[in-house]
């Protein structure tokens, strides 16, 4: 289903827009253009003129329109497929607000090229089948210029092969899967941290930080296709420093994780990192802390909440980081996130602004932007294609490092470092600077 959101409108019915065209040739009649000077028009019959303006008017799309291709004169529709009211909804519909309140602020200041960009949201309630729906809805019936989201692995498996070949793209995905970023298209821009990247700086900065040699790690994960991709990309980074990884997997509706969490008693990691939604992480460290367990443990980007940290309290949380490319709102006093904070409190999202999944989202607006302005001339699916095949740098302004896309490499950001949390002073802290993080993603 479309959902629909203060400041973003959806057309589904009715005329076309008001444009300019030539009418179409009447009863086989030869149609010819003359070049009407001044005086005639001055004394052209008012009927006349009326009717002329009127045929205008309705006859088709002004130059440059392709509303096959989701751009109007006044507007250009973006999609976006997340999961807005099922199991994950909690940080893809963050993701989600982040986006539209970019969009939003984008169109205060005018929009793109004139234009304002409408985000059309497709909630796909973290099921394949129901996104495999909405993106079918957004190529043809409701059409977009490009898309964004895909929170879902398994519905990036299913849909690789037709996005790949399709004329639709993906720009800024919430979910890098090796089954639409192996190998780099020209369709398919990753608009979040990479599993790779999160696995590689995540353990060689607990590697580093704990002095381990040979290290013991154990990825506590959700039944997904990512889920398997990032403990592969764990046990990877481990064993370049002669250790040995495990894994242990739940289902994501999961309540209760007495089984995994007994594992890691008996397997005895050195620290674990966790994959999946934020009640994973909140189950498997508050479990561990009922067991006696001090192991430290780091979430991937999407764990990074103050409502997680709320939720496990200082002790358990005490030994809970996480790791990312995007940097928490109010954690920093950077060009970037003052603007996102402010816009957020103005958008009434103040209580977001410091989700990674909220800032993520807002740098996925950045990412869009930056696309959309690469086009010189019309704006079609294609030229926007052709406008960024070539790569393109997007400046997140401190909420991320630069992320750069080039001919051959669409992982998107690929700078990361930890956040922990200060419960006394309810912020996050970082520890380091990305730049102290970048030669374990070299």
């Amino acid at each position: 289903m479309t959902t629909e959101f203060a400041g973003h409108t959806e057309r589904t019915s009715g005329p076309p827009r008001a444009g300019i065209a030539c009418a179409q040739p009447m009863g086989g009649m030869e149609m010819k253009a003359y070049n009407f000077g001044s005086g005639f028009r001055a004394h052209m019959p008012k009927a006349i003129a009326a009717a002329l303006v009127l045929g205008m008017a309705t006859s088709g799309a002004l130059a440059g329109d392709a509303p096959k291709d989701g751009v109007y004169a006044d507007h250009i529709d973006w999609g976006v497929i997340m999961d807005l009211s099922g199991p994950t909804s909690s940080s893809q519909g963050v993701w989600t607000k982040g986006l539209q309140d970019y969009m939003a602020m984008l169109n205060e200041n005018g929009g793109v090229g004139g234009r304002t960009v409408n985000v059309l949201a497709e909630d796909g309630r973290f099921n394949a089948a129901n996104d495999k729906i909405a993106f079918d809805k957004l190529v043809s019936q409701t059409p977009v210029i490009a898309l964004s989201g895909f929170g879902t692995s398994a519905t990036q498996v299913a849909l690789a092969s037709e996005i790949r070949d399709g004329a639709v793209p993906v720009i800024g995905t919430y979910t890098p899967t090796k089954a639409l970023s192996e190998p780099t298209s020209k369709m398919v821009y990753n608009g979040f941290c990479g599993y790779k990247q999160m696995a590689d700086a995540g353990v060689g900065y607990m590697v580093e930080k704990l002095g381990l040699k040979n290290p013991k790690v154990m990825t506590v994960a959700i039944e997904t296709a990512g889920g398997k991709d990032y403990a592969d990309y764990v046990a990877a980074a481990v064993a370049k420093y002669g250790g040995t990884a495990s894994s242990t997997t739940m289902k994501i509706a999961a309540v209760d994780v007495t089984p995994q969490v007994q594992q890691i008693l008996a397997e005895k990691p050195d620290f674990i990192t966790i994959y999946g939604i934020e009640n994973t992480a909140i189950l498997t460290m508050k479990t561990m802390q009922q067991y006696g367990l001090d192991t430290p443990g780091f979430g991937i980007t999407y764990l990074g909440t103050k409502s997680v940290y709320n939720a496990l309290g200082a002790e358990a949380g005490g030994n809970y980081s996480f790791i990312s490319c995007f940097t928490p709102g109010g954690a920093d006093e950077s060009d970037g996130n003052k603007a996102m904070v402010s816009f957020a409190d103005k958008a009434g999202h103040g209580d977001l602004a410091s989700n990674i999944n909220y800032v993520a989202g807002w740098v996925a607006g950045m990412t869009a932007e930056t696309a959309l302005k690469k086009v010189d001339g019309d704006l079609t699916r294609a030229s926007l294609v052709s406008a960024i095949e070539g790569g393109f740098t997007v400046d997140p302004e401190g909420l991320a490092a630069p992320i750069v896309y080039t001919p051959e490499d669409h992982t998107g950001p690929q700078v990361l470092k930890m956040f922990g949390y200060d419960y006394a002073k309810e912020t996050f802290v970082s520890y380091g600077d990305y730049a102290d993080y970048e030669k374990y993603t070299k």
